[in-house]
């Protein structure tokens, strides 16, 4: 393979069209080329748009149509395409959806691109990103100080950093999304106070992953 046909589902333009440029800098220096023949801002746009069959495709999961992560890629893998995930890895329910829907890797928007340009080299010949590299996008830590969260805390956190906005764990848990806020906020407090910064939504997944409150995405790997 010469050449790897790759597509870009995004709802920013300015990201779809640095993805493409960057893939067109890189084409000098890497085999095999990377090409990026389509993109779309939805995965119906896509499809709809007669882009062709790519060899495998970029996939935001948090696109402005609201649709389902699961649903575009059971589409997508439906028409023939393979499924690279291309986020910011801030909602884990999100991936987690995608993986069982069959995409075939991840990769976060933080990593360099000429990472993520590798990993579409792979997929496009039929590899998966084994459980060990999917499980090192959300690492976390199993070394660490408890932050003695109180139940309401896990509860809160549980749902949260599972992928929940404020006004959706407000109604989860009959409180008001004010509480809601107070309640993250202490949490991180706790968390920083554990030397065990939680900054992030990921950051506070991880959290929640070390102390127990929610299971991890893949198996965590021995240190």
């Amino acid at each position: 393979m010469e050449t790897v046909r790759a597509g870009i589902i995004d709802d920013h333009e300015a990201v779809r069209l640095g993805f493409a440029a960057s893939a067109t800098r890189e084409a000098s220096s890497k085999t095999p080329h990377v090409t990026v023949i389509g993109g779309a801002p939805t995965a119906d746009a896509f499809l709809g748009a007669g882009q062709g069959i790519c060899d495998v495709v970029a996939l935001d999961l948090s696109l402005a149509d609201g649709s389902h992560p699961g649903d575009n890629v059971s589409k997508l893998t439906a028409a023939g395409y393979k499924i690279l995930v291309f986020t910011l890895g801030d909602n884990v329910g999100q991936i987690q959806d995608a993986i069982a829907n069959g995409a075939m890797g991840v990769s976060l928007k933080s990593e360099p691109i000429a990472d993520t340009f590798a990993k579409l080299r792979r997929i496009a010949v039929g590899e998966t990103i084994d459980s060990q590299e999917l499980a090192a996008a959300i690492e976390v830590d199993t070394d660490f100080v408890e932050a003695n969260l109180s139940d309401r805390e896990r509860e809160c956190i549980a749902l949260y950093a599972a992928g929940l906005g404020q006004y959706q764990v407000a109604r989860r848990m009959g409180i008001a999304e004010s509480t809601v806020k107070k309640n993250i906020d202490r949490i991180r407090e706790k968390y920083e106070a554990a030397g065990r910064p939680a900054s992030t939504k990921i950051d506070l997944y991880r959290r929640a992953v070390e102390d127990g409150i929610l299971p991890p995405l893949l198996p965590l790997r021995k240190r």
